[in-house]
């Protein structure tokens, strides 16, 4: 008989405090797992359904999902099973009933995960609850050391019929392209030149509540406000005036997220590599970025600058009756390194054209030696 999750409730806190602590130990960097008042304020916040499971009166298992309402995004995380309950299937029916709930609520578009790949049973409860692989972002979780996690999404019903035509993109993108399996192709074509501008003295605002206001009065385009279940903390701006861009810092796991540029994408592309060396400077080496799969030329300069695809997340965004593909582009210093990971079969064209990428950038000799 499978078993029925319910809502969570407040009394519960405590209980979930000890499953998480009988599941991953005293270390678990996250709050939804280890400070009750985030807990307590999560499972009452309209935008999370959390999820759990009783047996004989005690929580044992344990999901939760956010939604992103103006994006029309799910995201499902914090799976967690008590060890004494494990291999019954617990896991595949918490993903399933979650997911289920939040595609047929209306809310949203499709539920995305990522999943971690120290063992295999993440990725493979997701994949057989119908999420996609999508791609994977390599050292962005620091638990005991920095993780390599892995991308899935399901997406509603006739979702991915209604996807915007991309009619090219850069040739370093054609691999991921095709491994996330489109029914029609873009043209693949040589990436653009990109000439970096001469690096000027950034100003940081690290003010999470002023940066937040700032960003909800400056950028009112959607589509450049766009980076779900992520709000800006900081923000960078050319000591000059000519460009500002909003990140989410996390020093914790050392990473960043930037979006919201402003005058415009375009005005900040020339001077990637000050915003790169600022954010290191700040904590945060891996750096992350969404573009759209249509925007050529900022494919182009991103590439210029050291970031690789890692990430194809089709019809991710609704823009009137289509939806747009969206890339996901990181730059971090750190060589893959794959030793004693446990990836699913699904993942590999994925692994395999990152490793490609990340060796022509890096470690391509052409050009070095003198004669």
């Amino acid at each position: 008989m499978a078993p029925e999750f319910e809502p969570a409730r407040l009394a519960d806190v405590d209980d979930l405090l000890r499953l998480y602590r009988r599941a991953h130990g005293a270390n678990y960097p996250i709050a939804m797992g280890t400070d009750p008042d985030v807990m307590a304020a999560e499972i009452e916040a309209p935008h999370t359904t959390w999820l759990v499971w009783r047996r004989d009166g005690r929580v044992v298992a344990s999901i939760t999902g956010h939604v992103e309402s103006a994006d029309r995004l799910g995201k499902i995380a914090g799976l967690v099973v008590d060890p004494d309950a494990q291999g019954g299937g617990i896991a595949h029916h918490a993903v399933g009933q979650i997911t289920g709930r939040m595609l047929a609520s209306g809310d949203v578009d499709s539920v995305y995960g990522t999943a971690r790949t120290i063992h295999l049973a993440p990725q493979r409860v997701c994949l057989r609850n119908g999420f996609h692989p999508l791609g994977l972002v390599p050292n962005l979780f620091k638990h005991a050391k920095r993780e390599t996690m892995t991308l899935l999404a399901r997406h509603r019903d006739g979702v991915l019929e209604q996807r915007a035509e991309v009619h090219k993109v850069p040739a370093s993108l054609e691999k991921l392209v095709r491994a996330t399996q489109m029914p029609t192709l873009p043209e693949f074509v040589d990436d653009n030149g990109f000439t970096a501008a001469e690096q000027s003295r950034l100003e940081v605002i690290d003010a999470p509540q002023f940066v937040q206001r700032h960003f909800e009065r400056t950028i009112n385009d959607p589509a450049r406000r766009f980076y779900p279940l992520h709000k800006p903390n900081v923000l960078l701006a050319d000591e000059s005036g000519e460009y500002e861009i909003y990140g989410h810092l996390n020093r914790h796991d050392g990473y960043c997220t930037i979006f919201g540029a402003t005058p415009s994408p375009q005005a900040l592309l020339p001077h990637l590599g000050g915003v790169i060396d600022t954010l290191a400077g700040l904590g945060a080496p891996h750096v992350e970025t969404l573009v759209p799969l249509h925007e050529f030329d900022e494919l182009s300069a991103l590439l210029a600058f050291g970031f690789l695809p890692v990430a194809l997340y089709p019809a991710m965004r609704k823009d009137g009756d289509v939806y747009h593909d969206y890339v996901v582009m990181v730059h971090t210093p750190q060589p893959p390194d794959f030793r004693g990971l446990a990836i699913d079969e699904a993942f590999r064209p994925f692994t395999e054209q990152y490793i490609e990428l990340w060796t022509q950038k890096f470690l391509n000799t052409n050009g070095v030696f003198r004669a």
